[in-house]
């Protein structure tokens, strides 16, 4: 599937929904008041292009979301937006990548050199930025590409989001896509697609609207694309097609993109859509509404704030003139005022009177703490991971088992990351040896051994506590107690797991022997006990001499 033709209708129609979804995610991983209000109170045209609901139609319930209302300039800057959903991605980074996995390569210690070298602190901080990204909008790509003028030394990794990229997928394997960049001036929409395949990339600019790709024209153009190729213009496997498109074989037979699920998507739409149904879900799906409602909860606390701010209806006369036609106002730090011989009643106007509404802060809290319990976990994770816990102090066990939700899901999003990381090590490995003379093999790098470190320093010692109580009872085999110390391994590292501690019990066990004695052995470290040995006797005969 290469590029499209010029003057095609773009984007398109299969990824509106995706496009859609992903683009209320990223409102809220934002955290801009002004984009969750664009999006949710978005006109009409919005909806295909900016990614924004309409009002009506199918997705005209969100107009009664908080910030799907429309309100006057004022009304709009006192809502107050919690940033929780940015919160939830990045707390899912630091649970994956707060500290860098290992990757142990067998077999070939050049691989192993180099991909310590590939992915170093630099590549640690991109895959952090992955990881939160993919909670955040549902999944995320890992390119690996090269620039001699970045790093002559090897190839790179960056980092793609999912509003950029439209996939395509075979058997649940990505197989192509296409990253889009868009400058937008006035009417005049100006795209750079950036198609990738299995052994070749394809380039093309566009200049046309919001829904035509238009004419396609060569890279120079902008000055976004002017310098992509730089000095590998004229190198070998560098096309450069009639209308502007350019055509550059990678001499690696895969595809140079990694595709990083977050969760499988749950609704109708996206997965009865063939170009939705294998890509993921974000943290927060489902949970809009809620964290809408959260939103609603503070502003409302604040707008209590606001008005338990105490106030005084002072009477005309107690106002100082500031001339004619400046207007008066009441100096409410002054102590003495003088009466006036005036036949009016004390309890009247005249007298000063004072307004403090109520703040129902109680009532504001315990909402607000509600719902975050509620959004947290229904996003997978144990509210105690955001600070949500009792004031007792826990032991280490209790704090295990009180985040156990949190350490579930860090296990399953672990287990697709580990898929990623070692397509990643393949294709580091794969494009340094073609393109920088590199000595690993992409073979072994494959198959490396990818480790993540544990995000609980107390969850290492309640889980060995737990299995000793299992070992102890005999309640359970090695190999489930294996797995039950080490969830993020995968089965071969269990069974040679298995397998050490199998030997070293083995070599612990002292020998047995049959009922009629151990066997003649002069090495035996349990006496002699060989009846034609008459030593014991002679010396048993001299002690009774």
């Amino acid at each position: 599937m290469p590029l499209p033709v010029q003057y095609t209708e773009w984007p398109p129609k299969e990824f509106d929904r995706p496009h859609r979804d992903v683009a209320g995610w990223s409102a809220w991983w934002s955290g801009d008041a002004d984009e969750l209000s664009q999006y949710y109170g978005g006109d009409v045209d919005q909806v295909r292009h900016g990614g924004f609901y309409e009002r009506g139609g199918l997705a005209g319930s969100v107009a009664r979301f908080f910030w799907g209302q429309r309100a006057t300039d004022q009304a709009q800057r006192t809502k107050l937006h919690m940033p929780l959903a940015s919160e939830i991605a990045q707390v899912s980074a630091d649970l994956l990548f707060g500290a860098p996995p290992t990757i142990e390569v067998r077999g070939s210690k050049p691989t192993q050199e180099r991909l310590e070298e590939l992915l170093g602190e630099e590549a640690h901080a991109k895959l952090h930025d992955a990881a939160e990204a993919c909670a955040a909008l549902g999944h995320v790509y890992l390119r690996v590409g090269w620039d001699r003028d970045v790093d002559p030394t090897g190839p790179l990794v960056s980092v793609i989001d999912a509003d950029c990229a439209y996939p395509r997928f075979s058997h649940g394997v990505l197989v192509a896509v296409t990253f889009v960049s868009e400058w937008i001036d006035g009417t005049t929409h100006t795209r750079h697609l950036e198609h990738h395949e299995p052994g070749h990339i394809e380039h093309g600019l566009y200049v046309g609207t919001a829904d035509n790709l238009g004419r396609s024209v060569p890279l120079t153009e902008h000055h976004a694309t002017a310098g992509l190729l730089g000095d590998d213009e004229a190198a070998e496997g560098v096309a450069i097609l009639a209308d502007g498109r350019v055509v550059i074989e990678t001499g690696v037979d895969m595809i140079d993109v990694v595709a990083v699920p977050n969760a499988r998507p749950r609704t109708k739409a996206w997965r009865r859509n063939p170009a939705a149904r294998d890509l993921g879900r974000a943290d927060i799906a489902s949970l809009e509404g809620m964290l809408d409602a959260l939103d609603d909860t503070y502003t409302s606390w604040m707008r209590d704030i606001r008005h338990g701010r105490s106030r005084l209806h002072v009477p005309q006369h107690y106002l100082k003139s500031l001339g004619p036609g400046q207007g008066a106002i009441a100096d409410i730090d002054r102590e003495l005022y003088v009466t006036l011989n005036a036949m009016v009643d004390t309890q009247g106007p005249l007298q000063i009177q004072a307004q403090q509404f109520a703040i129902r802060w109680q009532e504001h809290r315990e909402t607000g703490l509600e719902l975050i319990t509620r959004i947290t976990s229904g996003a997978g994770y144990s509210p105690q991971t955001f600070g949500l816990s009792e004031t007792t102090a826990l032991t280490a066990a209790e704090s295990w088992n009180r985040q156990i939700r949190t350490q579930n899901l860090r296990a399953a999003k672990i287990r697709r990351w580990r898929v990623a990381m070692r397509r990643l090590a393949e294709l580091l490995i794969a494009f340094d040896r073609t393109l920088f003379n590199g000595r690993g093999d992409p073979d072994k790098a494959a198959a490396a051994d990818v480790n993540f470190q544990e995000s609980v320093a107390e969850s290492q010692q309640a889980r060995a506590q737990t299995v000793a109580l299992i070992a102890g009872a005999d309640a359970a085999s090695i190999e489930t107690m294996v797995a039950m110390l080490h969830p993020d391994w995968d089965k071969t590292q269990r069974d040679e797991e298995v397998q050490r501690i199998k030997d070293a019990k083995e070599a612990r066990t002292p020998p047995s022997f049959e009922p009629g004695g151990p066997p003649e052995d002069d090495d035996n470290p349990f006496g002699d006990n060989d009846p034609d040995d008459d030593t014991d006797d002679d010396q048993d005969e001299d002690d009774d001499a």
